[in-house]
């Protein structure tokens, strides 16, 4: 029972929505926890002592809990292991319909891991979700203020320290993310798509996915959340902080606008106007 699917990131470029959207259609089934971590974080064998996946999975949410409480107590009780992984997709399974799962930490795989991933689940298909790398990052940042961990009024050294942690720049580093998937799994198992194609055309943008996972289209069924929440980020970044990071991601994306064209050729004729 392994997966069909999953959407791999990247960070805040939109996944919420897109679960909303997998979510509504009867041949796609998506698990009750939006984000699994069990390719990233193999140390955590019970997730019900992990307080941030608890707060992620809304455990506490006893109302929540009650709908299937079978698979919550397999998800926050019993060991992690391949064939827990699997199960967790059982329920979709014998409902015939296409399971898959979200996580958009996938993207920062080593290719250990995803070798990995291809022996068990080797005809999975796998949804990238790109998104002006500046603006991603900022994104990810006022995330952090919202929640407390990072002062709103730091200046811009703080501001790019941030930005240039590893982690923060692992995220971001769509290239090393799409060729390392490539050289595991077949390109033709790769779906890659924009967050600016999200906003422009949501619509759109849902068909093609669905065109990609083997699902027809929903038309007027279908309901689309607003396109615009809080992975737009907020107010824009200071002007300082966006010619730094233009300067960080201009290689990478000069490579990218090469291979996918309008989207990120929009974000490098951007990046050089503000070095210019």
């Amino acid at each position: 029972m392994v997966p069909d699917f999953m959407v791999i990131g990247a960070q805040r470029s939109g996944t919420t929505w897109l679960h909303r959207v997998l979510s509504q259609h009867p041949d796609l089934w998506l698990t009750p926890v939006k984000e699994l971590h069990y390719f990233d974080k193999p140390q955590i064998r019970f997730g019900v002592f992990d307080a941030d996946e608890r707060r992620r999975a809304r455990f506490w949410d006893l109302k929540r809990f009650a709908r299937d409480p079978r698979w919550f107590g397999r998800y926050w009780f019993l060991p992690r292991s391949d064939a827990w992984y699997c199960r967790l997709f059982g329920q979709g399974r014998r409902q015939g319909k296409r399971v898959g799962e979200i996580t958009p930490a996938y993207a920062t795989l080593e290719r250990p891991v995803w070798e990995r991933m291809q022996r068990l689940a080797p005809e999975l298909r796998l949804v990238f979700v790109m998104r002006d790398p500046v603006l991603r990052v900022w994104s990810a940042i006022r995330n952090r203020v919202r929640k407390g961990q990072f002062d709103g009024e730091a200046d811009i050294a703080a501001l790019l320290e941030q930005a240039r942690m590893p982690g923060a720049v692992s995220r971001s580093n769509y290239l090393r993310t799409i060729e390392t998937v490539e050289a595991v799994f077949q390109p033709a198992q790769l779906h890659c798509c924009f967050f600016e194609q999200l906003i422009s055309d949501p619509a759109a943008f849902a068909d093609d996915l669905f065109d990609f996972l083997a699902a027809p289209p929903l038309n007027e069924r279908l309901r689309l959340p607003p396109a615009v929440n809080v992975a737009a980020g907020g107010r824009e970044p200071p002007l300082g902080f966006q010619r730094e990071m233009a300067r960080d991601y201009l290689p990478m994306v000069e490579r990218l606008a090469e291979r996918f064209g309008a989207v990120p050729q929009g974000w490098l004729d951007r990046y050089r106007n503000l070095l210019s």
